[in-house]
């Protein structure tokens, strides 16, 4: 199936750059030259309307887009003004397409918008705030349906004592170096996060003394260069039911592995 507009795709893809300019609706075209300015806007108009997947349009055109410099809501502002010179020429069947593409590529920055505030930006993992609701969630549904669970929580050692000697930068990269680790080592069921400054916390599902055991084995050897770290474990049912009781124990557990260690 070809493409549904009728006008050349080269020429509405000029006029919408050159009515965004003047509208400054996309601050960023000011600095990029002609073809930058166009880019893959002409392919993408010629595409409007040939396929079914308007998700994977949106994307392909806002990926090409915001490796050019454009933010998310420039990208949105570009396809409005798409939109308002495809009406200008009657397009009707093209502007359909378009508006789907356009609920596509929100949709999408919505969901990364979304996912994005559950994170902790400098490691990825999943924020003090997230990782306590997803706790709640997987503590509630596990006595639900009588399974078992394994809140496992982190604490490097003496790493504000190496923070402060070698620098934030090192830091942070140390930081970056251990959640990477805990990622790899989790399971696609299990949930980790960043809780604290030096603090992290895995939750794994469906798991016990032995698998918790086991974890904590696999990330000690990804580890094996890295600063040391104590850590404390606590298990639904066996040790409680509610996700204030497994925190409390768990740090309890911590504290007490981080102070036998320091002995």
């Amino acid at each position: 199936m070809s493409g549904v507009v009728r006008t050349s795709a080269w020429d509405l893809a000029v006029e919408c750059v050159d009515r965004a300019l003047g509208e400054g609706a996309v601050p960023s075209l000011v600095r990029l030259g002609r073809l930058g300015q166009l880019g893959s806007l002409p392919s993408f108009v010629a595409a409007l309307g040939e396929d079914d997947d308007p998700s994977a349009l949106a994307q392909d055109f806002a990926r090409e887009r915001e490796s050019l410099g454009l933010a998310p809501s420039e990208v949105a502002a570009e396809l409005l003004v798409l939109g308002r010179v495809l009406d200008a020429h009657g397009e009707e069947d093209a502007r359909d397409a378009l508006d789907r593409c356009i609920a596509a590529y929100v949709a999408r920055v919505t969901e990364d918008l979304s996912d994005r505030a559950r994170r902790d930006p400098l490691t990825g993992l999943l924020n003090h705030e997230a990782f306590h609701a997803r706790l709640a969630v997987e503590v509630a549904r596990a006595r639900r349906y009588r399974g078992r669970l394994a809140l496992v929580l982190l604490d490097l050692d003496r790493f504000k004592e190496l923070n402060d000697r070698d620098g934030h930068q090192e830091g942070d990269r140390i930081l970056r170096a251990f959640a990477s680790a805990l990622t790899a080592t989790a399971r696609t069921t299990d949930s980790v996060g960043r809780v604290g400054g030096d603090e992290f916390a895995a939750l794994l599902l469906e798991a016990d003394l032995a698998t918790a055991t086991a974890f904590l084995a696999r990330l000690a050897l990804r580890l094996a260069d890295g600063p040391p770290m104590s850590a404390g474990a606590a298990f639904l049912p066996d040790d409680g039911t509610t996700s204030e009781q497994l925190l409390g124990l768990a740090d309890r557990r911590l504290y007490a592995d981080k102070a036998a260690r320091a002995a």
